[in-house]
């Protein structure tokens, strides 16, 4: 039995669970999925309830947090080996590192949800999200590079514009940039989230402030990206992680940026080693949206190893 202590809901819920279930129906041996971004555990306890019971799914996480919770969500699989919970990121594993926890037993099936989960974005502490108020940090294992201000503290006023511009696809980007560079030499470099926001917004003209989303979105995602180094860890993810799936196994990747979907596009349709399972990304569905609206910028795709 599951205590679910998160308050994530798992985004593509049913589609996810159902393309990578299908190659452990006829099985010969017992195999495991790679859940890479475990989180709250959604995704793993629709794994863990569809699998048969032989099968099992190694959680992976870079945020310790996430695994604590997991322990609690899922004491039963945990204590019978049927979860395992590795704290770890994308950039740390390969199939040398991830061997002696497969116990001889093959991947049939990975999923990477390149978001991050509610838990994350709604604890201030981790600075996150502009909802909350709470230190300018950003990081998701608080052990690992710098914060989100130490690196608005050094940067210069072109890099930070080229960032905000490519990640966040901030078409004020240079406004944004000037802005918080000019608040730095004057010794109000803002620490909190909250105040930071408000540096932003004051930069993009007042029309642009009265759009569906707020005016700091696109530079707080662009940071965010930046100070985790996501698109080097989906590099990775793409180029080494993704070898430890074996035939017929799948692939599921969600992405919430164009940067990200369009890597794993060219990944699945050009390496020989897979075959592309779905042409268009799978996205919400209006049910999905009206009970989770951060569903709305996800992107499914799936891929078989052949």
């Amino acid at each position: 039995m599951e205590k679910n202590t998160s308050i994530h809901i798992p985004i593509l819920l049913t589609p996810i669970v159902d393309a990578l279930i299908e190659p452990f129906v006829k099985a010969p041996k017992p195999a495991w999925i790679l859940d890479l971004t475990f989180g709250g555990g959604g995704h793993t306890a629709g794994f863990l309830n569809s699998l048969p019971p032989e099968h099992g799914v190694i959680g992976v996480d870079q945020d310790e947090g996430a695994l604590v919770r997991g322990k609690a969500r899922f004491p039963e699989a945990f204590a019978s080996g049927r979860l395992k919970l590795l704290h770890a990121r994308f950039g740390d594993l390969d199939p040398e590192t991830l061997a002696p926890h497969l116990d001889g037993r093959p991947v049939l099936g990975i999923l990477a949800d390149l978001g991050f989960s509610s838990d994350q974005l709604e604890d201030p502490a981790r600075g996150i999200s502009f909802l909350r108020e709470g230190p300018l940090d950003m990081r998701l294992n608080p052990e690992l590079g710098v914060t989100a201000y130490e690196f608005l503290r050094d940067v210069t006023e072109r890099d930070l514009a080229d960032i905000i511009f490519e990640l966040g696809e901030e078409k004020y980007s240079r406004r944004v940039a000037r802005l918080i560079v000019e608040s730095r030499l004057k010794g109000e470099l803002p620490k909190t989230t909250l105040a930071f926001a408000s540096l932003v917004e004051r930069a993009v003209p007042p029309p642009a402030r009265q759009g569906r989303i707020h005016a700091a979105t696109r530079t707080f995602q662009a940071l965010r990206i930046h100070v985790n180094q996501e698109l080097q860890e989906l590099d990775h993810l793409l180029e080494s992680v993704i070898l430890n799936l074996e035939a017929p196994g799948r692939i599921a990747v969600i992405s919430f940026h164009s940067l990200e979907d369009r890597k794993v596009k060219q990944k699945f349709r050009g390496d020989e080693r897979f075959e592309e399972q779905t042409r268009k990304p799978i996205e919400a569905d209006e049910a999905e949206l009206e009970l989770n609206p951060r569903s709305r910028s996800a992107k499914l795709r799936i891929a078989t190893r052949i």
